[in-house]
């Protein structure tokens, strides 16, 4: 049984960061389904460095786009990622030093992660792209030599 599944709550209408936000949920649901298999040491920690590696993987992208989308908010964000990972570090040394074995409060942090950030923060930005392309309207071309 999974830790979280996808549901539409989760989609934020940015079809790039759904498809990241899935791999995030793919891998946390990893962890999750090979601690209840008894699953530990390096295997796990394999697991979790590669959820480590996705998530900066995706924050980079996100912070890419925000960027690309004049998004006013990119540096409140950029401060969330940050705290986000020195958060996720913690855990990551706190399971490594006991050999590999992931804690309910690891599993509760990526459960509040996972779900707060994308259905509260990345809104924000979805938003944002959103009210802009409707902003915009239809795009007109310039005539050649225009």
């Amino acid at each position: 049984m999974p830790l979280m599944d996808w549901d539409a709550t989760l989609d934020i209408g940015v079809e790039e960061m759904n498809r990241e936000h899935r791999e995030i949920l793919a891998a946390i649901n990893a962890i999750y389904d090979g601690a209840h298999a008894g699953q530990f040491g390096e295997p796990m920690i394999a697991r979790i460095a590669r959820l480590a590696d996705i998530t900066v993987r995706h924050f980079a992208d996100e912070e890419r786009l925000m960027a690309r989308e004049g998004f006013a908010q990119l540096e409140t964000h950029k401060a969330i990622h940050r705290k986000l990972l020195t958060d996720f570090s913690a855990h990551q040394d706190a399971i490594a030093a006991m050999g590999g074995v992931p804690t309910n409060a690891f599993f509760s942090f990526l459960r509040l992660w996972l779900s707060a950030h994308i259905k509260c923060i990345d809104r924000k930005y979805a938003e944002h792209m959103q009210a802009g392309s409707a902003a915009a309207g239809p795009r007109i071309s310039a005539p050649a030599g225009a």
